[in-house]
């Protein structure tokens, strides 16, 4: 059977983006460019569409694609002469694997010039006409066929597809996006992370450690969730917190209640000044509304009381199988489950506060020194340089 050599990629929402299209394609361009690089391949712009080119197998393209944002649909595409002969043998090989497949098939026909020979209608007659008697044993339908086959024709030849694979969609990830994703080694946190990239948010990962309190095999569960999202943009910096002293002041100075709210609202300080730093947008959490104590919705009003940039909470509304499921689709499951207990875990008292006011919260933050403790903890940070398995250093940012 014949391997195609050429990809549309077809865009969903780009389509729509009017005059700042092309600052959304130049985006979309610079996340493909390291994946199409190891299948020796070349991007080029079309209309409301980009065009792959490349001699790997369609199943490599796939692989390359596939975690790219941007794109709904990729089809393989046999180009060949705009004459019926080369695009009946064509239409042929694509159709006569499936000949005796039962699955209802269509021809359809669309011409970028119209002062060719034929009209769209008479090549679809035709072609139909070549490959049910070459012997394809299969029904029409015009309207939802299994197996619509796509003949488009113009000056440069005729393009044939017959299939289009499903992507992830939403709009490319990008650099001057910036946002702070608050990962831990549970389930939510990533998929969080990766609700953002969708929608193209550049992730930077922060992570609060508590050594010796948690041990480092969390921190190596974390890094590896860091990973999983690297792989969906071109680079990530994983900011690895020392909130050791931080946690032990807590515990000392304030009221053992108020530990769960109080060290979140520290880590939203924490998370603000790394996002001056990075000149991020926006912060992300992977909270779920009643999920736990602290997530209560007193709660999270008190824990980003004063937080200088917009917190994002993607899975608020979701419950944890729908989690767990874009969880497994991603493939952060299975890291996410092994244990290995995090600071909040450990430093969690009996009874939590989950219905906490501000001026309470104020009067017990009046025994710490809040910048001392957060300039302390942001000193020790640690931050380590992520990289997707298909990394090209002068495409990373």
């Amino acid at each position: 059977m014949l391997k195609p050599d050429t990809y549309m990629l077809r865009f969903g929402e780009l389509a729509l983006k009017g005059k700042n299209q092309k600052l959304f394609v130049d985006d979309l361009i610079r996340i493909i460019k390291p994946r199409i690089k190891k299948i020796d391949g070349r991007v080029e712009k079309g209309h409301k569409r980009l065009l792959l080119h490349t001699d790997a197998s369609p199943e490599d393209v796939r692989e390359a694609m596939s975690t790219v944002f941007g794109i709904v649909g990729i089809s393989p595409i046999w180009r060949t002469k705009a004459d019926m002969a080369a695009i009946k043998e064509v239409a042929w090989t694509l159709l006569e694997p499936y000949k005796d497949s039962g699955k209802t098939f269509a021809i359809r026909a669309k011409r970028g010039v119209k002062n060719m020979p034929l009209t769209s209608p008479e090549i679809q007659r035709q072609v139909a006409d070549h490959v049910l008697g070459n012997g394809l044993d299969l029904p029409v339908d015009l309207k939802h066929a299994d197996l619509p086959l796509h003949i488009s024709l113009d000056v440069k030849g005729a393009w044939l597809h017959l299939e289009t694979w499903k992507c992830l969609g939403g709009l490319p990830v990008r650099p001057r996006d910036r946002m702070g994703l608050l990962i831990s080694g549970g389930i939510d946190s990533p998929v969080a992370g990766n609700l953002m990239q969708k929608r193209g948010a550049w992730l930077t990962g922060i992570y609060f450690h508590t050594p010796p309190y948690t041990v480092e095999a969390a921190k190596d569960k974390v890094i590896e969730l860091a990973e999983v999202l690297a792989r969906y943009q071109n680079k990530l910096n994983l900011f690895v917190v020392n909130f050791t002293e931080v946690m032990q002041t807590i515990r000392a100075e304030c009221a053992p209640a108020a530990t769960v709210v109080l060290s979140r609202r520290m880590m939203m300080r924490a998370a603000s000044r790394i996002m001056d730093r990075v000149r991020g947008k926006a912060l992300i959490t992977g909270e779920c509304l009643g999920q736990v104590a602290s997530q209560t919705i007193e709660n999270i009003g008190v824990i980003e009381e004063g937080v200088p940039y917009p917190v994002l909470r993607p899975l608020i509304s979701m419950d944890k199988r729908e989690i767990i499921t874009l969880s497994e689709r991603m493939g952060a499951y299975d890291i996410s489950i092994r244990p290995a207990q995090d600071c909040c875990a450990l430093f969690s008292p009996k009874d939590p506060l989950t219905k906490a006011r501000v001026s309470d919260m104020h009067e017990q933050e009046a025994r710490l020194d809040i910048d001392g403790l957060i300039g302390r903890a942001l000193d020790l940070t640690e931050i380590i340089e992520l990289y997707p398995p298909c990394k090209d250093p002068a495409l990373s940012e």
